[in-house]
């Protein structure tokens, strides 16, 4: 196995790697609420001030040595997927400020490994043929199957990673603690990609249809087949969104928060929305379905294109069937008219 060459970093061995995909991610977040209690028991105010000038000044200086808005990432990998390795080299000096922002970090202070592996490997035969990827938060490990790109949630190489890397920050801002699966999955697939119309259009099929209707059914829906675990990661983005939007943006840090307190879910969830768990559930699944789903989609300018297109198929596949009927219609009258012309020739020959 072979590092990137244009990889600035050291090269690592390979940890061992459960095949089991990757549950439990997080981050210590930081609640956002709450004032900072007064200084108290400085009779100085000098010094109270020269205090806070000194947390300034570590906080500017040497806050970026030990924190940083782009992974440091070690990418190890066989020869014939280094050209992989040097895109995912790149991939990660991007800006990953918003996988950051839904975890409540402030930035990476821990270097990931990412390790690529190829089709035919044995831990790609012992992957479902849908999962591009998994993670091991509690190793800081991102094991990626470049050959499984695009698969949904993940478009290209770029959604795939973020995808993965936003699991290592789950796990390390729930402290290690468990994380539902559709939390998890939730968090990482908003960080890795913008909301578009396949996933509109695979969260509607999945709330009008007969879909998962709570987040306990949502995690037994991972566990199924291919159709279903694309459902539940459209589902899981949708409820992550939704309370996103219902609470606030920093809503699914602030439940990883408490997850890393100790808390159980549906008191961390309370404590950072102030609502039931079981309450949020039945606004999203019910009372958002239409006006989140169906109404923005047949509203959109796509739904109108594909309206357009449809219509156009159906006109061409009637005027095709017309001139079938025509064409048939032709043939029946040349027969007609070539039996009765060898009638008359053979009148007039008698």
């Amino acid at each position: 196995m072979v590092e990137s060459q244009r990889n600035p970093w050291k090269q690592m061995c390979f940890l061992p790697l459960s095949p089991s995909l990757p549950l439990p991610l997080t981050d210590s977040g930081r609640r956002g609420q709450g004032t900072v209690p007064p200084v108290s028991g400085f009779r100085c105010d000098s010094f109270r001030f020269r205090l806070i000038w000194v947390c300034l000044l570590l906080l500017l200086v040497g806050g970026p040595a030990f924190a940083s808005l782009s992974p440091e990432i070690r990418v190890v990998g066989p020869p014939e997927l280094e050209n992989i390795a040097v895109q995912v080299g790149r991939l990660a000096q991007e800006d990953f400020t918003e996988v950051l922002n839904l975890t409540g970090r402030l930035g990476f202070s821990e270097p990931i490994t990412v390790v690529l592996m190829p089709e035919g490997s044995p831990l790609a035969e012992e992957m479902p043929r849908w999962v591009a990827g998994y993670a091991r938060g509690d190793r800081r490990t991102v094991v990626l199957f470049p050959a499984r790109v695009p698969s949904y949630p993940d478009r290209n190489l770029r959604t795939l990673l973020r995808h993965e890397v936003a699991h290592v920050l789950v796990w390390e801002a729930a402290g290690g603690r468990a994380v539902p699966r559709w939390l998890n999955e939730g968090i990482a697939t908003v960080a890795a990609r913008e909301w578009g119309l396949e996933d509109r259009a695979r969260y509607a099929a999945a709330v009008i249809g007969s879909g998962p209707r709570s987040t306990r059914q949502l995690d037994r829906a991972f566990r199924g087949s291919a159709s279903e675990a694309r459902r539940a990661y459209a589902l899981s983005a949708g409820f992550v969104r939704f309370l996103q939007t219902e609470y606030g943006v920093l809503m699914p840090a602030r439940i990883l928060d408490g997850l890393a307190e100790g808390l159980d879910l549906e008191r961390a969830f309370l404590e950072a929305s102030g609502v039931d768990l079981r309450r949020a559930e039945r606004r999203f699944f019910k009372d958002q379905a239409l006006w989140n789903t169906w109404v923005p989609f047949l509203t959109s300018t796509a739904a109108l294109w594909m309206a357009v297109t449809i219509l156009a198929l159906v006109a061409i596949a009637r005027r095709q069937a017309r001139n079938r009927t025509m064409y048939e219609m032709w043939d029946e009258e040349e027969d007609w008219m070539s039996d009765h012309d060898e009638e008359d020739q053979g009148q007039q020959l008698n």
